[in-house]
């Protein structure tokens, strides 16, 4: 496993992009705003899926995109239920190890995690580490701004 800090993932190409949510689908954050133009579709999918309550909080979800080239899947995470809810270190290890399987069960081997808010850098690697023990990866982590 290896982490690599970058200033803007969308000069890399991962082969995919972790992006938390809430379940309600409002969200103000930078990351959010920029997948929103680039991956349009996704992002109309997930806003429907919020309006029809299909997501269940912390859990991950696999979107597939049809891509020629670089980044060909979007793994949500539900980290809150809602905006206002503060993280759990208990869900947060939940969706951390949904987010692991998932890498494995589609042999990911790169994906790209923002930092996110009210966890500390140094409490996720070490929690990544222990998701994804044995499992050659590459986490590429930036800041969501």
């Amino acid at each position: 496993m290896e982490f690599i800090e970058v200033e803007n993932i969308f000069d890399l190409y991962p082969e995919a992009i972790a992006h938390p949510v809430n379940c309600i689908g409002l969200s103000h954050d930078p990351f959010t705003k920029k997948i929103k133009k680039v991956w349009s579709d996704y992002y109309r999918n997930y806003a429907r899926a919020c309006l029809r309550k299909q997501l269940t909080p912390y859990k991950a979800y696999y979107h597939s995109i049809e891509a020629l080239f670089g980044t060909k899947h979007i793994v949500t995470l539900t980290i809150r239920n809602n905006w206002q809810e503060r993280l759990k270190k208990e869900s947060m290890k939940e969706i951390l190890n949904a987010l692991a399987l998932h890498c494995k069960k589609e042999n990911i081997l790169s994906i790209a995690l923002p930092e996110i808010e009210g966890v500390p850098i140094s409490w996720l690697k070490l929690e990544l580490e222990n998701s994804f023990q044995d499992y050659p990866i590459k986490i590429y982590l930036f800041k969501n701004i």
